[in-house]
């Protein structure tokens, strides 16, 4: 396979990392819409065992590779509804629950998601923990308690967090992520 002309072996570093960046986002798309988290990591794995057997394919960028990997997904994940609910009609729209609107829209979710994500991960460890398990929905007392320290350090670090996350996306888009994706984590 080749990404940006640059050739990717599938037992290489390259195609490890793009794993380890693609596949959390791809499960976390087929288990939206599969509504079952072990059926969307097998839908994931699918998409990627299905790339690995196209070693001939040519990518722009990883972003093309995404799109088309976002595609695998829709589609197996269509196939794997049909299969359940024995519906062999060829839209989505015709009687399943998941309208190619609502497909578009996961696919909105899922990038943003992304894109928050990859900013969090720019925090320092302790930041990142205070913040995903803000998002969680946890009070800062219990983050308190779950990290053994006090409460005004959760303050502190969570203030500071939000501060750098408006640096690095924005912030617009820092306020409306965070609020969100409260619970989503």
């Amino acid at each position: 396979m080749k990404v940006a002309n640059k050739t990717i072996t599938y037992n290489g570093q390259e195609f490890k990392g793009i794993f380890d960046r693609l596949f959390p986002h791809l499960c976390l798309l087929a288990s939206r819409i599969l509504k079952s988290e072990a059926k969307g990591k097998d839908v994931a794995q699918e998409a990627f065992v299905k790339l690995w057997e196209r070693d001939t394919e040519e990518f722009k960028n990883e972003k093309a590779l995404q799109a088309y990997l976002y595609v695998l997904v829709k589609n197996a994940s269509i196939s794997q509804l049909r299969k359940e609910n024995k519906v062999s009609s060829t839209t989505l729209d015709e009687g399943l629950s998941v309208g190619q609107q609502s497909f578009l829209n996961e696919i909105l979710r899922e990038e943003t998601y992304k894109l928050l994500y990859d900013a969090i991960q720019e925090l320092s460890p302790q930041a990142e923990q205070v913040v995903q398990l803000a998002l969680k929905g946890l009070s800062n007392q219990e983050i308190a308690d779950q990290l053994n320290i006090s409460i005004n350090s959760v303050k502190t670090v969570k203030k500071r967090a939000y501060a750098k996350l408006r640096d690095l996306l924005g912030a617009k888009i820092a306020t409306l992520l965070l609020t969100s994706f409260i619970q989503f984590f």
